[in-house]
């Protein structure tokens, strides 16, 4: 059975849940069944992994906030990653963006006006 993660909205409250049924019209029929929140998002986990989580030594840039765009179609979204490894620079970084990252299905095209919090 498929695991999904649920984002469920009342109000201004927000809960996100993480549930296995049989498919996502049997999990959006259940949520409609028994809960009062409406199913804002539904997102389905392909990858897990809950066995290797490093302990939290604080050796990390906090915090990298930053615009990646394509050109051609003039779009641009914000991108913000936390705990970047200490030896990472900011060329690394954006070569990394632009390597494995897409908006839109569209290539980056460069990564612009950009924040690290140490």
């Amino acid at each position: 059975m498929p695991l999904y993660r649920v984002q469920l909205k009342q109000g201004s409250r927000t809960i996100v849940n993480h549930i296995e049924a049989k498919s996502l019209n049997d999990l959006l029929s259940f949520y409609d069944r028994v809960s009062t929140m409406k199913v804002t998002e539904v997102l389905e986990v392909v990858y897990q992994n809950n066995h290797d989580i490093p302990i939290d030594d604080f050796n990390y840039k906090k915090l990298f906030k930053g615009y990646i765009r394509n050109h051609s179609s003039h779009k641009s979204k914000q991108i913000i990653l936390h705990n970047l490894k200490p030896t990472i620079n900011e060329d690394d970084l954006y070569s990394a963006i632009k390597a494995h990252l897409e908006i839109d299905g569209l290539v980056v095209d460069s990564v612009y006006c950009s924040l690290f919090k140490l």
